[in-house]
């Protein structure tokens, strides 16, 4: 008798500790998926902006941050919220959203950052295009405003939290053996068990009901937490995140359930006939008769007037209880059935077969082999419920939407390789651009954005200021004098040298990366600068995909990744692969790794930064006339997943708009696209031209990517 309840005792601890275990695994899966993985964290974060409760917060926010910039701007602070409300909804940013919560999660688990804030950065340029309607306020907002929205100080416990959230992280992949385990542990204690069959039934049971106070608290947990502040705009916040972040798990708790009804009508098929049957009548029995107890009749009709009141207020949260509740009642008595018909078919089929063999028919042992077609049947439900839920994909966390890439929904869906972008030679030198010798283009970088360029050639030297010039840093001065006669010519070359010979003084130490073609002293822009520029037309704009080539003369491979560092263009760069294939325009801008980077002379030691010539093959590039237009391999030779097509006339030193005039003609230019096309048996991917304003680039552009004449 003692040893028959020890084993009932270690029977009992075996399957609490196996349903205790498989919650937990649960719990821990969803996390890893859900919380621990960066991606899906921040892109959650995201979603959680269309939550009212949470763009709220968010643009209450973003108000304190633009009045601690501009104080004169306090008595604007309902406008400002208004406009807070439109940037919160906006695409730019959702997407600015995802890359501070992208950071501040790598930041977090890997503990390296003593305050870990969560902070949106580019919220000016957002918000100026929110308040286009209140110019006079949009030209008041600080142009590099970031908006903080929480810190580790603001979670309940501070650092104490952060540090069990990275421990439970360093534990995420022990949700596989705590599942195996659990489902173990469940074996053994119901193998201990005298009755095996009552004890897998009431298993079941148990696991479903934890699996319904799970789904339960994952659907409705938002309600409830969202009362719990004394701060009705926190409450919102809260419920807002609850949603956004616990919503999902509601789908995990549904397959929990599911091995618990499995179990359960696995082994109600092994009883006999009528006694789950008699079960539910004593149930409904216990339930429509009034209990001897006053107190217990008293506790009863609370419960019930409970439910009545939450089915008064919210009454589609009870349509659902009750409908998932029949729902685990159908399935139950469906699965059931199934088993049952299976065990009563297959004595006949066994004695069948035992007749067309000539062997008596066996009837020893068919309970036990019963039993274990019962357990196999179930377990391998079971395991294929727990492979969907670790298989599945995310499809609640959905990335920013991105219904056009590059002005157009038609090419988000294409590589990378099967576009068409506008390019701009020399894009740096500009004729709009104040003291800039020999211009190559109509208008500055920022201007050809707005217009539709999509790749940019350009040059990058060392420079320093002198006065209001920049002086090229040559470390060979007779070397480059010989090059740069090659690009600007003797004329060209002499009028820098005349602007260089004024240029004395100027401190080294103030060296830093500019873009000029040959000499800055002719002109010239920071690179740092015009990286910036771009950043904020990324930010404003998240379906653009972006191509630079720098032609870096002398300029390090580190010195370039520096300047993409500190103009924060660093996190948008592409750091896939550029052997293909390449991602489609969609994948880039959903992964916000929209800049490919590449480098005509030196990328070592940059990952990001890939040498312009294994990527590509081109075109030559020096036309005097309209005769010499040639399709020949030229750098790069018939290799490279991207073909760059140069098309302008050379002038050296000055470039001349009346050539644009004629090869950049919709007519000139696309038949020599659609020749260099046949010829080389590639889309010609970059279409780079002189005065891009000047004729038909972006038309021509958009026919090549059949988009439209």
């Amino acid at each position: 008798m003692k040893s028959d309840r020890w084993r009932t005792l270690a029977a009992g601890a075996c399957v609490a500790l196996g349903v205790a275990a498989l919650v937990l695994g649960l719990l821990l899966g969803y996390a890893t998926r859900s919380v621990f993985n960066s991606r899906a964290f921040s892109a959650r974060v995201a979603n959680s902006l269309s939550e009212p409760g949470v763009s709220t917060f968010v643009a209450g926010k973003i108000a304190d941050g633009v009045i601690a910039a501009q104080p004169d701007l306090t008595g604007l602070r309902p406008v400002i919220i208004a406009g807070g409300r439109s940037l919160v909804a906006s695409p730019a940013f959702r997407a600015a959203a995802r890359r501070a919560a992208l950071e501040a999660h790598r930041t977090l688990m890997s503990g390296t950052g003593e305050k870990i804030i969560l902070s949106v950065r580019d919220v000016g340029e957002i918000l100026k295009a929110a308040l286009a309607m209140h110019p006079e306020l949009a030209a008041k907002l600080p142009r590099r405003l970031t908006a903080r929205l929480a810190g580790v100080g603001d979670l309940p416990t501070g650092e104490l939290a952060a540090r069990l959230v990275r421990a439970a992280h360093r534990a995420r992949f022990s949700f596989f053996a705590l599942m195996i385990g659990g489902l173990a542990l469940l074996i053994t204690g119901i193998t201990l068990a005298r009755d095996r069959q009552r004890v897998l039934f009431r298993t079941g049971v148990t696991v479903t009901a934890v699996a319904a106070v799970l789904w339960l608290a994952a659907r409705f947990g938002g309600l409830v937490v969202g009362s719990l502040p004394h701060d009705p705009a926190i409450g919102q916040l809260a419920a807002g995140l609850w949603h956004a972040f616990a919503g999902g798990f509601t789908r995990w708790a549904l397959g929990l359930g599911l091995v618990g009804v499995v179990f359960a009508s696995a082994s109600a098929s092994l009883m006999g006939p009528g006694r789950v049957e008699e079960g539910a009548r004593a149930l409904w029995r216990w339930l429509a008769t009034p209990p001897a107890g006053r107190g217990r009749q008293f506790l009863r009709g609370l419960a019930a007037l409970g439910f009545g009141v939450v089915a008064v207020v919210w009454p589609m949260a009870a349509l659902t209880v009750l409908a998932l509740v029949a729902g685990a009642v159908a399935t139950f008595v469906g699965l059931r059935e199934c088993f049952a018909a299976v065990l009563r078919a297959l004595p006949e089929m066994e004695r069948r077969i035992e007749k067309a063999a000539g062997q008596a028919a066996r009837r020893g042992g068919w309970g036990v082999r019963r039993s274990a077609l019962v357990g196999a049947l179930a377990l391998a439900v079971v395991a294929v419920v727990v492979v969907l839920l670790a298989r599945s994909p995310e499809e609640t966390v959905a990335p920013t939407e991105i219904t056009a890439c590059n002005g157009y929904a038609e090419l988000c869906d294409r590589r990378l390789d099967q576009v068409v972008f506008p390019t701009t030679h020399n894009s740096m030198s500009a004729a709009d651009i104040p003291d800039w010798m020999f211009p190559n283009q109509n208008k500055g970088i920022p201007a050809q954005l707005e217009d539709g360029v999509r790749a940019f050639l350009i040059d990058a030297h060392y420079g320093m200021p002198v006065g209001d010039k920049i002086k090229t840093l040559l470390d060979n001065e007779q070397g480059a004098m010989a090059k740069y006669e090659k690009a600007l010519g003797k004329e060209g070359v002499t009028a820098a040298m005349r602007i260089r010979d004024r240029l004395v003084g100027g401190d080294e130490r103030e060296r830093g990366v500019y873009m000029g073609h040959g000499f800055c002293e002719l002109g010239a822009t920071s690179l740092v600068e015009t990286l910036g520029k771009m950043r904020d037309f990324l930010v404003a704009n998240p379906g653009e995909i972006l191509i630079i080539v720098i032609q870096d003369e002398g300029v390090t491979p580190q010195d370039i990744a520096k300047c993409f560092e500190e103009s924060g263009l660093i996190d948008f760069v592409y750091r896939g692969p550029v052997t293909g294939p390449w991602p489609t325009l969609r994948e880039m801008a959903e992964s916000d790794q929209r800049v490919v980077v590449m480098a005509e002379n030196n990328s070592a030691g940059v990952p990001w930064y890939h040498q312009a010539f294994e990527v590509m093959q081109e075109t030559p590039y020096t036309f005097k006339d309209t005769t010499e237009f040639s399709e020949k391999p030229n750098r790069g030779g018939p290799g490279g997943t991207l073909l760059l097509m140069n098309h302008w006339i050379e002038s050296t030193p000055m470039p001349k708009p009346s050539n644009a005039e004629v090869v950049n003609a919709y007519d000139f230019l696309l038949r020599r696209a659609r020749r260099c096309q046949a010829e080389r048996g590639k889309l010609p991917n970059l279409v780079a031209v002189d005065f891009y304003a000047t004729g038909d680039l972006i038309r021509v552009t958009r026919t090549l990517n059949g988009i439209g004449p």
